[in-house]
């Protein structure tokens, strides 16, 4: 079990985070662990694809570039971005394509491609494996990178990488989301087959949500509710639930406080009042009442035992308890 927890994190010292992670380590074939390159994949790596222009790693160096030289680089990523997506499309429905906005000599140019299928990310690496692409020949492979949103930089996308662009975590080049949805709009209606397994995905999802929520109570069939969201809501019920502004679990200990206060204060207001032990109620015919109809033990042990200090009282117990 501590293995199988550990794997491909820095605890572990055989294999290599980096390349677990992100599917390339700056050491490369000189590292001291391991990297377990994977015989199958979703995923496949082109390192060093993308050819980024001058002006390009100017400004991932933090360098000022002019307007005209920024407009020329974002036109000169989309014209690829969009040539080498078409290209894949032909082997396979694509999930995902990256293309690494580091210049690190291990990182830099990369381009990452996610199927959906194994066997299409297959078929293209075969495919574009050993062909040339701007004079220069392709060495594609297989890449243990699943899940890039645990691969990326949090800090790049929050603009403050300390490590700039040497950063060992990926630097995702930014496509506009207009742009990317042409692009998969334009796969879905050029490849009949693609859009019928996007289909069959979308309701085998509604499906398995649909389960849950029956499993769960939830839904208009009326199932029954799991026992602990009853209790919470029984809860709120007897406090006011959802007509109460702040949340109890997450208050502060001042709030906290002022709602127990109002919770007991709610609970007292609603318990009938003693007019035994409260001399104030003592010639309350009403409040008399309500304690007798609330605790009629009480009461009776009350009269057998003459000892109270108000006639009054006593009379009046006598005469509606007939006792």
């Amino acid at each position: 079990d501590r293995l199988a927890r550990i794997f491909g994190t820095e605890e572990d010292k055989v294999n290599c985070p980096f390349y677990f992670k992100i599917g390339a380590c700056r050491h490369g074939d000189q590292c001291t662990k391991l990297h377990n390159k994977p015989y199958l994949s979703q995923t496949i790596i082109i390192p060093h694809m993308y050819e980024n222009p001058p002006a390009a790693i100017a400004l991932a160096e933090g360098t000022r570039v002019p307007e005209d030289a920024l407009k020329e680089a974002i036109r000169h990523f989309e014209d690829f971005y969009e040539e080498v997506f078409l290209e894949l499309v032909k082997y396979g429905e694509v999930e995902e394509l990256n293309v690494l906005d580091n210049i690190g000599d291990h990182m830099l140019g990369n381009v990452y491609a996610k199927y959906y299928r194994e066997e299409d990310a297959e078929r293209a690496l075969k495919a574009l494996n050993g062909r040339y692409y701007a004079g220069r020949i392709l060495h594609c492979e297989y890449s243990p990178v699943t899940d890039f949103r645990e691969a990326r930089c949090r800090q790049y996308e929050e603009g403050s990488c300390s490590r700039g662009c040497y950063c060992n975590f990926m630097h995702l080049k930014h496509v506009s989301r207009s742009f990317k949805k042409s692009l998969f709009r334009q796969m879905y209606e050029e490849f009949e087959e693609y859009s019928k397994r996007r289909k069959e995905r979308m309701k085998r999802r509604d499906r398995r949500s649909n389960s849950k929520g029956r499993r769960g109570g939830g839904g208009d069939r009326g199932g029954r509710q799991p026992r602990r969201e009853k209790r919470s809501r029984s809860r709120d019920k007897d406090r006011g639930g959802k007509g109460d502004k702040i949340d109890f679990r997450r208050a502060t200990s001042e709030e906290r406080r002022k709602m127990i206060e109002k919770w007991n204060e709610e609970e007292f207001n609603q318990q009938p009042v003693n007019p035994l032990a409260n001399p104030n109620y003592l010639g309350n015919e009403a409040a008399i009442q309500q304690f007798i109809d609330f605790n009629p033990v009480n009461v009776e042990q009350y009269i057998q035992f003459p000892g109270g200090q108000n006639q009054f009282l006593r009379r009046y117990l006598h005469q509606k308890l007939k006792l």
